[in-house]
């Protein structure tokens, strides 16, 4: 029997399976995840329990072997097969909310449309967060014990730490987010918002608008808007200040967005609509991404061959020439194909310092993968073997950075680091295939044919999320990537 042999890649693909089928049956059972259920202090209580059941699991390790399992390679990669698929499905239909509502999910809907209410989805990312849980303990013992290269470890132990408090901060913490609308106008002063279900509260924060400001361009798009305000709350606090896209204003733990205006006004418009956004969870969430950013550039700069490459270069001169010039090809239509990096006018929600960097990271990602998809390809073709994994590396390296700088961008833009939108989703689902060829190529036994086929299915996925989309139903009319003349 497989059990009494060590687990591999078979036992990791049964145990996904087998929380998929304890998913449907929660599902049929219980219907769909409620996640208002995780309020504080719901919310909190149910984190300490992971962190204990975490805990109790790695010191348990070596007496039971299912226990060891986890926080393997082997027991990771199906983990991230399963999310690959499951996050898929998401990304080709269309979700009827970005956060959806149990009790909307009447007639004419099903689980399909409401994938983050659906039970083996939600079971699966708990699966990965229980990995990682494994994978961050053992690295900090690694640490303790200096048994491995601290430079190493770090970037490490740095990218699952912070993937790890992010994932659940951010998770459970959603349950406790207020966004509301509220529609402020000139000269009078107004302290109720309504929440997506219409219902009207009343806020410790009155606004008076004293001037909806625009800015348009030769063509009548608007450059800029903006919204003067009086901000005045009940701890006494009393100041002036303008609202406008990527620049918020934050007061007692709001964060108050400029989110639309009358558009058949235009600059005329005597009213303004503000987002108001209390995010508690928000300083871990934060400190998640920092983490995260901070391992992916140690993993970027320390899979540089920066000698050996230079020597493998002077070898072998003409391979070297070929990959700068595949290199440089790819950068070309990439740079070519996006003109909105030489554009000067772009709409206000592009206005912002994240945006270069963010695009530039992914550029140069979206150019190394493309570059080791076709070296893939050619050495499928001609039967040959190859080391992709440091050139890989590098460009999920760049991807993270790209992903998470689009995270702190939209927080400011939006008043959301993510919201599941369909191109953070296909974000998402390129990001753990090629984590899925990262883990696999870490195994010692690893086929090598397999690993290039790996990366090829990541590219195709690839294009999914730079342009194919713009032409899935999931993303028609939906997508706040698709900037229009008010964002």
């Amino acid at each position: 029997m497989v059990w009494n042999k060590p687990y591999g890649m078979k036992e990791g693909f049964l145990i996904g399976g087998g929380l998929i089928l304890a998913g449907l049956v929660l599902e049929l059972s219980c219907g769909p995840v409620d996640w208002d259920a995780f309020r504080w202090p719901m919310g909190g209580i149910v984190l300490a329990a992971f962190f204990a059941l975490i805990t109790i699991i790695f010191l348990l390790r070596k007496r039971v072997r299912g226990f060891q399992f986890i926080g393997t390679y082997k027991a990771a990669i199906p983990a991230l097969v399963y999310a690959v698929v499951l996050t898929i499905l998401m990304g080709l239909t269309r979700q009827t909310s970005l956060t959806p509502d149990p009790s909307s999910m009447g007639e004419g809907s099903s689980w399909i449309n409401h994938i983050l209410n659906f039970w083996p989805f939600v079971l699966i990312y708990a699966y990965m967060a229980l990995i990682l849980g494994q994978v961050v303990l053992r690295q900090m013992k690694s640490w303790a014990a200096a048994n491995f290269s601290l430079f190493t470890l770090y970037s490490s132990l740095l990218s699952h730490l912070g993937l790890f408090l992010a994932m659940t901060t951010a998770t459970l913490g959603n349950a406790d987010i207020q966004r509301l609308k509220m529609i402020t106008v000139k000269e009078e002063t107004e302290w109720r918002a309504m929440t997506s279900q219409q219902q009207i509260l009343e806020m410790p924060i009155a606004i008076e608008l004293k001037e909806f400001i625009m800015e348009t361009y030769d063509d009548g798009t608007p450059r800029r808007f903006a919204s003067d305000i009086q901000i005045l709350t009940k701890t006494g606090k009393n100041f002036q200040t303008t609202v406008e896209v990527n620049k918020p204003a934050e007061v007692d733990g709001w964060k108050i967005y400029q989110y639309g205006y009358d558009m058949q006004m235009g600059a005329m418009s005597r009213y303004s609509v503000l987002e108001l956004v209390r995010d508690p969870w928000l300083p871990l969430v934060y400190t998640g991404i920092y983490m995260m950013l901070a391992g992916a550039l140690l993993m970027m700069l320390r899979s540089i061959p920066w000698r050996r490459g230079v020597e493998q270069a002077r070898k072998h001169p003409k391979t070297a020439l070929l990959l700068c010039a595949v290199i440089a090809a790819c950068f070309f239509c990439v740079h070519h194909f996006m003109p909105i990096l030489h554009s000067d006018t772009l709409v206000p929600a592009l206005q912002s310092p994240w945006f270069k960097p963010h695009i530039i990271a992914y550029m140069l990602a979206y150019t190394l993968m493309a570059s080791a998809a076709v070296i893939a390809l050619y050495l499928l073709l001609q039967s040959k073997q190859g080391n992709l994994y440091n050139l890989v590396c590098i460009g999920i390296s760049l991807m993270t950075i790209g992903m998470l700088f689009g995270a702190l961008w939209a927080k400011e833009a939006w008043g959301h680091y993510w919201s599941w939108d369909p191109k953070e989703t296909w974000a998402a689902i390129t990001w753990f295939a090629y984590l899925v060829y990262v883990h696999y190529r870490q195994i010692p036994t690893h086929r090598p044919r397999l690993a290039l086929w790996v990366l090829l299915i990541s590219f195709a996925l690839l294009q999914m999320c730079w342009w194919g989309i713009n032409y899935l139903p999931s993303a028609q009319g939906s997508s706040v990537h698709v900037y229009n003349m008010s964002s």
